[in-house]
């Protein structure tokens, strides 16, 4: 399952099942299929399908074992905090009610999680150390028991935050501790995370040829969750080659990341994520409030108490009410960024008609009325608070401006490779680290991230 996951859906799919529990379990096996190719959505879907399942056999522990799946499908979402911790809540109150080290374990590092992913969102480093202190709690319940998995994951866990804190030798520390309890498990996944995180030591210490063959040992060994596990790897190879000036490598991993990026869609798949997450929401409230009916309609069948059950009717309604605005506010928020998305379309298409007019004509007509064919511009060029135009004539047009405002007026084959030049792509003969020379032979010069 973890090595093709698709060839699994399609065997769970065709599968005749007898049971109730044999359904329950395939609904989170497909589950977790889709969560190896980062179909997260769908497989907090199943997961939803599953959990109900087995509540409804009075299977508690499946039931709160896959509320901390889900969990972890919404936490693998950009931004993910508006979601609420509803599901995460309801497994640490279980690990609570049976006193399980390893349950505690689990849930704790979760919350740990949620502040070290609140810290990418404010950069305010309280939020680190609650994540350390958490964590730190969550490992000593992981040493109660004997397994190697959650220790694993405790050890890369920590790993990872002693580099974002950039204490890349107390990070190696913890790495290499991980490494003991990932010997012992044989466990694929958590040997892409040592891997990764190992690289990302050397990474923030600048020390790219040393992080190099760490992120492609991640590469070869990454077993599921392909899709951004890799696309981070490209992109952080793409960046260590960018600073050791490989352009070779560079370019081949910018590709490889570009082609991975343009698959997953995470806006699309985050507003795809509220949705179902906002429809389980209501349903679990329509639970509840159901409950409640059924205590009012009992009520009612005593005359004595006929007053408290007019009473939780008020109350019902009330609830009903604060359910409505806050399902609605979700919908509101929804309808915003799909209107944001609409502008943002608009926009490109605005551009893409002027880029368009912009061929048609084939000329620009600067501020002074000359016409310029693009055709025939090489470069142009900044100095001070005039723009010097050269073209493949040798001849040069002096006109006072920015290069800014003559930017947006010109294709996308025209590129700023400096602060001081804009370059014709089309009449660059060979590049490299001093600079661009074009098929006049002439040397222009390049900022450190231009990218061809």
């Amino acid at each position: 399952m973890k090595n093709n996951p698709g060839k699994a859906i399609d065997s769970l799919t065709g599968v005749t099942v007898t049971t109730p529990y044999e359904v329950a379990k395939n609904y989170f096996l497909l589950g977790k299929c889709h969560e190896f190719l980062n179909q997260e959505e769908i497989g907090f879907n199943y997961f939803i399908t599953s959990k109900k399942a087995f509540e409804a056999l009075g299977e508690v522990h499946l039931e709160k074992q896959i509320a901390l799946e889900a969990h972890k499908a919404i936490a693998s979402q950009e931004h993910y905090g508006q979601y609420g911790n509803t599901l995460l809540e309801e497994y640490s109150q279980y690990a609570d009610s049976i006193n399980s080290s390893l349950h505690k374990a689990y849930a704790v590092s979760e919350f740990a999680k949620n502040d070290y992913y609140t810290y990418d969102d404010t950069r305010d480093i309280k939020y680190l150390r609650s994540a350390y202190s958490l964590f730190r709690e969550a490992l000593s319940h992981a040493k109660k028991t004997n397994d190697d998995l959650i220790k694993a994951k405790l050890y890369s866990n920590i790993g990872s935050l002693k580099n974002t804190m950039r204490q890349c030798d107390s990070a190696r520390f913890y790495l290499d501790k991980a490494k003991v309890h990932i010997d012992e498990i044989d466990d694929d996944y958590e040997r892409y995370a040592y891997y990764h995180n190992y690289a990302n030591s050397y990474f923030f210490e600048e020390n790219y040829q040393k992080a190099i063959p760490y992120f492609l040992k991640a590469k070869e060994v990454v077993p599921y969750y392909k899709g951004k596990a890799l696309r981070a790897l490209y992109r952080q190879l793409e960046e260590a080659y960018d600073f050791l000036d490989d352009d070779v490598e560079r370019r081949k991993y910018q590709r490889l990341h570009d082609s991975i990026d343009t698959i997953i869609e995470d806006r699309l798949q985050n507003i795809k994520m509220n949705e179902s997450y906002i429809k389980h929401d209501v349903e679990k409230k329509d639970e509840e409030i159901s409950t409640l009916q059924k205590i009012v309609d009992n009520f009612k069948r005593h005359k004595l108490v006929y007053g408290i059950a007019l009473f939780l009717v008020f109350l019902l309604a009330l609830y009903s009410f604060v359910r409505w605005k806050k399902v609605d506010a979700k919908r509101k928020k929804l309808q915003s960024e799909h209107e944001t998305v609409q502008a943002e379309h608009k926009e490109t298409v605005k551009q893409l008609e002027s880029v368009k007019q912009l061929v048609i004509e084939d000329h620009l007509v600067l501020k002074n009325k000359t016409k310029l064919y693009i055709n025939n511009l090489l470069y142009i060029k900044s100095e001070d608070h005039y723009l010097n135009f050269i073209t493949t004539e040798g001849k040069q047009h002096f006109l006072r401006g920015k290069l800014k405002e003559v930017a947006e007026q010109l294709p996308p084959n025209f590129k700023k490779c400096h602060r001081s030049y804009i370059v014709n792509t089309n009449f660059i003969k060979n590049s490299s680290s001093k600079g661009i020379t074009l098929i006049n032979n002439e040397l222009i010069p390049v900022s450190r991230n231009f990218k061809i």
